[in-house]
């Protein structure tokens, strides 16, 4: 699968749930390609303050200098979320809370423990000193077409963007489970 068409499974998905697309960046130290940001206004709560937030899509490549391991995940994670703070920065207008789901397009294959790999980033918390809360990673390797992902819940309907995108993509690429040992 191509790029191109990639984003013409995604986009439609996001585009439904109200998120609009804005264009990537790139960053040379800590290395990083962010493709596509698509984002949304949400709803926290009552009190305007507290109340408004916004889920933040990423779509990136995966780094060369991150390995497939737990820890090359959570340095992939933190500079996906040190963008998105940058790019997102806390007003009174957008909010303080920002909901991340993250794409990663990845040229290593996906393998069964990649699901594991990544449940253990995803718990519903900010990182150390980084606001965005990531709520979803997918993993996705366009020329295998396989898939992995990790997802946490946030507070109901508030951020449907992580499940509504691993149900769009699961028809369409493989997951990679475990065998069962007997």
């Amino acid at each position: 699968m191509i790029e191109d068409r990639f984003f013409e499974l995604i986009d439609p998905v996001l585009r439904a749930l109200g998120a609009v697309p804005e264009d990537g960046e790139e960053y040379r130290a800590p290395p990083l390609d962010v493709l596509r940001y698509y984002r949304r206004a949400t709803r926290l709560h009552w009190v305007p303050l507290l109340g408004r937030g916004q889920s933040i899509v990423t779509v990136a490549r995966q780094p060369v200098d991150v390995v497939p391991s737990a820890e090359g995940y959570r340095t992939l994670l933190t500079r996906l979320t040190m963008a998105v703070n940058g790019r997102f920065p806390p007003s009174l207008r957008a909010g303080l809370a920002l909901g991340m789901t993250a794409v990663v397009l990845a040229a290593e294959p996906i393998t069964p423990e990649d699901d594991t790999l990544l449940g253990k980033l995803i718990d519903g918390r900010p990182l150390p000193r980084q606001r965005a809360v990531p709520l979803g990673v997918i993993h996705v390797n366009l020329a295998q077409e396989g898939i992995a992902f990790a997802l946490a819940s946030g507070p109901p309907g508030v951020f449907p963007e992580p499940v509504a995108l691993a149900d769009a993509l699961t028809p369409h690429f493989r997951r990679f489970v475990p065998l069962i040992d007997w």
